[in-house]
């Protein structure tokens, strides 16, 4: 986390745990609607030189060639297997393109995808001065258009001024990520906490949940083909853009197989303090056997939490539990996207 950007964090009331994470004091209650959220396990990458679009459109699940400026997309980079090694949003500017991936797999992306480059013209660099955060809410809306004069209609659209790049994400309210340099990120900071409540990581990955977008760590990289986490129906890859690493399998699944697995929604007591944790397995009654896996699970703030877990399609239709003892039930929840008919 760049120095500068945590010490401004913490002089406004962040507390950073053992982990590196966010928290504020505010956390432990239900989130807010008009929430403001430092994405500190975040990091940013710049990808330029004259063979960029060429080599990311090579790599990536969605298609690179049609993103205009300024414009972000939500995609993954699979392993040739088809799994995915993490998902992200990639960005494009009038300088290039930028990638926010979560800080845990920065540095094997970077040194994998470094690899593939050869001798094409392609430069890949960390951008320690750039920091991201969150914002969500009406109130937000109103702080975006103050401050930039236009704010972004559609999901994944953007708009630019300066070093600033605000982004609209998927949500059941307006939901924004703002990529910009650490002063202006003190100064929106700064002007959007007097409506907007500072939260920590947990806030934001609670949001992310609600609206059914995945989040891929060093727990589950690897663990899933990207259509287990129904990003075929939030706009997160393109069957029709040619080849990238797993596109084989990737696109055997879509035309010629059946999925047997996705991505669910659902809810859950919390108890003795135990939180599920991403990588967990998800067990029917009496099974020994785990039909599923956490990808994510925050806790609500009212004794409960709510999680994303890709299960079994077959299994999802009988009681889950997070133990094969049948213990510690799962209720599942509604996704807030259809899942009948892909978007791609």
């Amino acid at each position: 986390m760049n120095k500068e950007w945590q010490q401004f964090l913490t002089d406004n009331g962040a507390q950073i745990t053992d982990s590196g994470s966010i928290q504020f004091s505010g956390d432990n209650q239900l989130a807010p609607d008009n929430a403001l959220c430092p994405l500190t396990g975040q990091v940013v990458l710049r990808v330029t030189g004259d063979d960029a679009a060429d080599f990311l459109q090579g790599q990536f699940s969605n298609d690179v060639a049609a993103l205009g400026s300024p414009g972000s997309q939500l995609t993954t980079w699979s392993s040739p297997k088809g799994r995915v090694l993490t998902l992200f949003r990639l960005y494009r500017d009038d300088t290039g393109y930028l990638i926010a991936l979560p800080a845990e797999l920065a540095e094997s992306f970077l040194k994998r995808l470094r690899m593939y480059v050869l001798r094409a013209k392609v430069v890949i660099e960390e951008q320690p001065q750039l920091v991201s955060f969150g914002v969500s809410g009406e109130a937000a809306t109103r702080q975006i258009k103050n401050t930039l004069g236009s704010v972004p209609g559609d999901i994944d659209a953007c708009v630019c001024s300066d070093e600033t790049i605000v982004t609209r994400v998927r949500g059941e309210q307006p939901r924004y990520e703002v990529i910009t340099s650490v002063s202006n990120a003190c100064e929106l900071w700064s002007a959007w906490s007097a409506t907007c409540q500072p939260g920590g990581d947990t806030v934001w990955r609670l949001q992310n949940i609600d609206a059914g977008v995945p989040c891929i760590g060093s727990a589950t990289s690897e663990a899933f083909v990207l259509q287990m986490l129904n990003l075929q129906h939030i706009d997160g890859v393109s069957f029709k853009k040619g080849c990238f690493p797993g596109q084989e399998v990737v696109a055997r699944m879509q035309y010629l197989g059946k999925l047997k697995r996705r991505m669910y929604r659902a809810t859950g007591q919390i108890e003795s303090n135990a939180m599920p944790a991403p990588g967990d397995d998800v067990f029917n009654e009496a099974t020994a056997s785990a039909v599923g896996k956490v990808v994510d699970a925050q806790p609500v703030g009212d004794g409960t939490y709510r999680m994303l877990a890709v299960c079994a399609i077959a299994a999802a239709e009988k009681p889950l539990y997070l133990e094969p003892q049948a213990q510690r039930s799962l209720s599942l929840l509604d996704l807030p996207y259809s899942i009948e008919a892909s978007s791609c």
